[in-house]
């Protein structure tokens, strides 16, 4: 079970790591946007596909990253006055309750919508650009996979934690 959480957490903590590089790829994509924008009067006509495309996927690829690192909001003004067994006992709740099934749903219906866009050969229309949008599409859809295995390694942490007596170590 240990290896387990340790492949998950290695994944989301590496996808996170590669992903937030797209934050370079925006800056440089907006700077020069606006540089040739404001300098030559010549407006990008991929500036606009580009900037959601790739904070769409930077965000996408950093919410397991969020969760592995605990940074996702929790509701400390209740949790903090539990004991490490009671908030591992909430954890277990909150994900068998909440956490799976919306994913499963989020998974699904990405899932659904990157198969579309991959097979119809789907566009975007936001600009004459025009780029394809089944690989962004894919890239959600695998956000949220990898978001969904995070939860299952965080509840199995917080199983392990409740098997211990409290502690939610790794």
């Amino acid at each position: 079970m240990k290896k387990i959480i340790k492949a998950i957490d290695f994944l989301s903590e590496w996808s996170g790591k590669l992903g937030s590089l797209l934050i370079l790829i925006l800056v440089f994509g907006m700077a020069y946007d606006m540089f040739t924008r404001y300098v030559f009067a010549k407006p990008n006509f991929w500036a606009y596909d580009m900037v959601y495309i790739t904070y769409g996927s930077y965000a996408m690829l950093g919410m397991a990253y969020t969760l592995l690192m605990k940074n996702h909001v929790r509701m400390d003004l209740f949790l903090g006055k539990l004991s490490p067994k009671a908030r591992a006992w909430v954890d277990i709740v909150c994900y068998l309750l909440l956490f799976f099934p919306l994913a499963i749903v989020l998974i699904k219906v990405v899932g659904d919508n990157a198969f579309y866009a991959i097979t119809s050969g789907e566009r975007s229309y936001a600009s004459v650009w025009r780029p394809q949008l089944g690989p962004f599409k894919i890239v959600l859809l695998y956000g949220f996979i990898l978001f969904f295995l995070q939860g299952a390694s965080e509840f199995l942490k917080a199983c392990i934690a409740v098997g211990r007596g409290g502690g939610n170590e790794s």
